[in-house]
């Protein structure tokens, strides 16, 4: 506890919004106990700001081996990634950075000649290769699977863009205040 990041971290931040953070970031669903302690609040001030996520949509209820666990909703995520890159890039910016990920993604398919991301991983296992070989298809596979997630994020946020920005305030400079 006496790390001096997480001391500013507990100063710059309110429990309740440590724990919302920490939510954000969960990779797998916890419980009340894993994220009280992450976000260094008391169970009860976690258990209660878990409720008020819920109730908000902000995050979802499991149950594993019988516990009750927490994580993000994924839908609620997509949304709030959509709307920011929307509300962050103009139109133009969109497609460009598009255009710049497929190319990516064609350039990699074209390196490693095979037309998946899953192909390219499965080299590892079909191919004799040197260690480096291998670092080099898991890193480009991993970026390949990055540039898929964002392009998917880039078209939905192309596909809104018209209803949201008119649905928006814009400012005077062109960009869409997103609320």
């Amino acid at each position: 506890m006496n790390n001096p990041n997480r001391e500013a971290w507990k100063d710059r931040y309110s429990g309740r919004e440590r724990v919302r953070m920490v939510v954000e970031t969960l990779d797998e669903p916890a419980t009340v106990s894993d994220i009280a302690e992450e976000a260094d609040v008391a169970w009860g001030t976690a258990d209660s700001e878990l409720e008020a996520l819920v109730a908000g949509n902000k995050a979802e209820e499991h149950t594993v081996d019988g516990q009750t666990r927490y994580a993000p909703n994924p839908v609620q995520t997509l949304i709030e990634e959509v709307l920011d890159l929307i509300s962050e890039n103009s139109r133009d910016e969109l497609e460009s950075t598009l255009v710049e990920h497929t190319a990516q993604v064609e350039s990699l398919a074209e390196k490693y000649e095979v037309e998946t991301a899953s192909e390219l991983r499965n080299k590892l296992v079909e191919e004799d290769l040197t260690t480096a070989e291998m670092r080099a298809i898991r890193n480009a596979a991993s970026t390949w699977e990055t540039l898929e997630t964002e392009t998917r994020l880039l078209k939905h946020a192309l596909q809104l863009y018209t209803d949201v920005t008119q649905l928006s305030d814009s400012d005077s400079d062109g960009h869409t205040a997103i609320a």
